[in-house]
């Protein structure tokens, strides 16, 4: 019996500790400008757990690191219908510029909202939203930083 409680707790701990690595796509502000288009590659870490450490490095080489969390089961979707207004304030406003302003996100078993805040070393904060499924370390999300920046988020 304690063999099994070891085993478990040894594979519980094996898995809380997996990383994997999110690619952050610019898709508007003054990084679009650049060329080569920068694409930043984040570590993120305990990836099959509800938290972790997630880190990147920008650019310019400014390092950036913070936690990350992941919530109850949640679903996105699109409608067909279009928005008379725009969203101006918060993340509501990255996910219309990445993928439209009919994007919407309901309760649905299997697929997990998490959110994340890196702080960088010379004042960049990025703020990310992103959904994956249950258990995986595959997903898709959005991400805004405080200097005009949005991406898209792929895990």
């Amino acid at each position: 019996m304690w063999i099994a409680r070891f085993v478990s707790l040894l594979i519980t701990a094996v898995l809380c500790g997996c990383s994997t690595t999110a690619t952050l796509f610019p898709v508007d502000g003054p990084m679009t400008k650049l060329s080569p288009l920068p694409v930043l590659t984040a570590t993120v870490d305990g990836i099959t757990g509800n938290t972790g450490d997630i880190s990147l490095v920008m650019p310019d080489g400014e390092a950036c690191k913070g936690r990350w969390s992941s919530i109850a089961p949640m679903a996105y979707g699109h409608s067909t219908a279009s928005a008379t207004g725009s969203a101006t304030s918060g993340m509501a406003s990255a996910w219309a510029t990445v993928y439209g302003s009919g994007f919407s996100m309901a309760n649905v078993p299997g697929v997990n909202k998490g959110e994340a805040v890196l702080v960088g070393d010379r004042g960049t904060v990025i703020q990310v939203e992103f959904y994956t499924g249950s258990g995986t370390a595959n997903g898709t999300g959005v991400a805004k930083d405080n200097k005009g920046n949005t991406w898209k988020v792929l895990f």
